[in-house]
């Protein structure tokens, strides 16, 4: 069974630009300004959360606005704006603001800095510098 669009083509096109718009619009309203992310340290579980929520927003966004269409162009737009805009909210979360580095989780930079991981919970946390 094929799904048949309810889009003509220049719609079709107009519909998934718009839908673009909205994923951006959602990643826009649940993350920091890149400023931010890059000024806050590595891997904030913060920021995470915002990426993830944002994500998960955008996929039932997109899913609606696709099911509603029955277009795939719409899809296609969509999800490349998406891919995109998580990939560069991860990546800018995985930089060290000192360094400029990306930081595994694990505390080891990939470019072999070390950076500070804190040890404890609270205001009583140690810090530690953890080198390659």
């Amino acid at each position: 069974m094929a799904i048949k669009s309810i889009l003509k083509p220049d719609g079709s096109v107009a519909m998934g630009i718009a839908t673009g718009v909205l994923v951006y619009a959602v990643y826009d309203r649940s993350l920091p300004s890149m400023a931010t992310m890059s000024a806050t340290p590595a891997h904030d579980i913060n920021i995470e959360a915002g990426r993830k929520s944002a994500a998960l927003t955008s996929a039932a966004v997109l899913a609606g606005v696709t099911l509603l269409t029955r277009d795939v162009n719409v899809f296609i737009l969509g999800s490349a704006v998406l891919i995109a805009l998580d990939w560069h909210a991860r990546v800018a979360n995985s930089r060290s603001p000192e360094t400029g580095k990306l930081v595994t989780p694990g505390g080891f930079g990939l470019g072999g800095q070390g950076y500070a991981q804190a040890s404890g919970q609270g205001a009583s946390a140690k810090l530690s510098v953890v080198a390659s």
